[in-house]
């Protein structure tokens, strides 16, 4: 096995093992299915308006980013098969475990806490960017990136709060890391 296979399979062994534990949990029934949102939306217009307008929005506002020069993006320099492993956890499991661990656990945390739904979004979003700009740059791109991570984590908790479900907001970070994803590849 190569040294890139093996650090991609790292990076996305973590995902893998929350996932193995939730399931788990949930198979156990150590914690129910609905503690993590994981039923259809109270309306599949709602689930496809969220979706449907979230995939606008990233469109729009990537391309606005890229002709303003404001969009830095390293190309995609992996090999074939850890290619796949990376895709696979960015934009497949990545998502779902932190629509699983972020807009259903830690959002309902926040809630009960602070007892304000916008304010509980607000925290959750702001943990969300910490755990994901923990290394930070005093760059342009650097705040671009933090402000629309922030951005992104509202949106997903209103749409999972809106639908009652987490399939929306998976949905829409899905979609979110897929474009993220291929920009790699086509800028």
């Amino acid at each position: 096995m190569s040294e890139e296979i093996r650090s991609a399979i790292l990076r996305i062994l973590p995902f893998i093992i929350v996932l193995i534990v939730i399931t788990t949990l949930i198979r156990n029934k150590k914690i129910s299915s609905q503690a993590f949102y994981l039923n259809k939306p109270v309306s599949y217009k709602s689930y496809f308006i969220w979706a449907g307008g979230f995939l606008i929005y990233s469109v729009i506002t990537d391309l606005i980013l890229h002709k303003t020069g404001n969009l830095e993006i390293e190309k995609w320099r992996h090999h074939l098969s850890p290619s796949i492993i990376l895709v696979m956890g960015a934009v497949i499991l990545g998502p779902i475990v932190e629509e699983l661990l972020f807009r259903a656990r830690i959002f309902d945390l926040m809630i009960k806490w602070f007892k304000s739904l916008h304010l509980a979004n607000f925290v959750q979003a702001c943990i969300f960017v910490l755990l994901h700009h923990f290394t930070y740059f005093n760059t342009k791109s650097s705040y671009i990136d933090i402000v629309q991570t922030f951005g992104d984590a509202i949106l997903y908790g209103y749409a999972r709060i809106y639908t009652k479900s987490i399939y929306t907001s998976a949905t829409m970070h899905i979609t979110g890391n897929l474009i993220a994803t291929l920009e790699r590849f086509i800028f």
